[in-house]
């Protein structure tokens, strides 16, 4: 992760954003329940106010990492019920 991650560039900061994608596809979310980042209780309440299909794991902020198996199982059930 160290290798791919850069720094927010500042023009980032000024973009205006349009539209966000979660008003208008299927939206699937994975809680990270030991997150220290992004606090559980908020991304609790954001799942449901994108209408998405929620995944609860027991994991920090790199749920990637320390539940290999659990990311790519979400991905898998949001790429088929997105092709139905």
């Amino acid at each position: 992760m160290f290798g791919v991650q850069q720094p927010l560039h500042w023009s980032a900061l000024g973009e205006v954003m349009g539209v966000p994608a979660w008003k208008s596809l299927p939206t699937w979310f994975l809680i990270a329940d030991g997150d220290q980042a992004i606090p559980p209780e908020a991304q609790r309440q954001f799942a449901p106010r994108m209408g998405a299909t929620t995944v609860e794991v027991p994991t920090n902020h790199v749920a990637m990492v320390s539940h290999p198996d659990d990311v790519p199982q979400l991905i898998k059930s949001a790429a088929q019920a997105a092709s139905r």
